[in-house]
């Protein structure tokens, strides 16, 4: 019988606190701060047009938005390789059959960073796209393929294609409670995300400004990124884990 969604994410929640020392301290350094820093230091995404249909306000969004990519978006992009490169080294720490060591455990991360990169960006396009299209066909598509991750870290031969077509086939037996699991790591972080958006927003408007309160919902937005992404991480584990001994 396939487990239930809160069965998945108690294990996930067992797992991360037999090993949160280590997997804060790496977290903390490779996902929160770059996450963080770009946060704070690179221009806010425009707003979006609040004139309805208006089609000179929407190209002059698209104009303003390709001018925001142009500056700031190499350093986002730079944030989110730091920090799949963290997610690796978390994955080899706790499933890499030698135990290595936190050093250990990055620098075969950043060996293998080009694996595990391409491996992030096949699994970011359907889920990108399918959350773009109706929101449920992405979170369907991320838990099919939640064990990439784990499954590279396991087996140092495993190329990045060959590991979302195992994820595939071996989250079959675990797929709705996979997708009941990533569904509701998405609701809770929409929740708390999309208060704090809308505060940032407003706290950057000339006559609300206030960079300490800035600062601190940017420390927030950080963090619970951070938190959602090393939860679908620790999510891939517990499926790894089951898929190998066969549920």
């Amino acid at each position: 019988m396939s487990p239930g969604f809160i069965r998945l994410l108690a294990e996930a929640w067992s797992r991360f606190r037999s090993a949160a020392d280590l997997v804060l301290a790496i977290a903390g350094a490779l996902l929160f701060l770059p996450a963080l820093a770009v946060q704070l230091l690179c221009d806010p995404l425009p707003s979006l047009p609040t004139t309805g249909n208006d089609e000179a306000a929407a190209r002059a969004w698209i104009d303003a938005l390709g001018t925001w990519a142009q500056a700031n978006g190499l350093w986002y992009v730079l944030a989110d390789l730091i920090g799949m490169v963290g997610l690796a080294a978390i994955a080899l720490l706790l499933l890499d059959p030698a135990r290595p060591s936190v050093g250990e455990a990055l620098a075969a991360a950043g060996r293998r960073a080009g694996r595990f990169i391409l491996a992030s960006v096949l699994v970011a396009l359907p889920v990108g796209a399918g959350l773009w299209l109706f929101v449920l066909p992405g979170l369907y598509l991320q838990a099919r393929l939640v064990m990439t991750v784990p499954i590279l870290a396991a087996d140092s031969q495993q190329g990045a294609a060959r590991a979302l077509a195992a994820s595939w086939a071996g989250t079959r037996p675990l797929a709705w409670g996979l997708f009941g699991a990533v569904t509701m790591l998405f609701l809770v972080q929409w929740l708390a995300v999309s208060p704090l958006l809308s505060a940032d927003d407003w706290l950057r408007a000339p006559a609300h400004h206030n960079p300490f309160v800035i600062a601190l919902v940017a420390v927030l937005l950080a963090a619970i990124t951070s938190a959602h992404k090393i939860a679908l991480l620790l999510l891939g584990m517990v499926a790894y884990r089951r898929a190998s001994k066969g549920m």
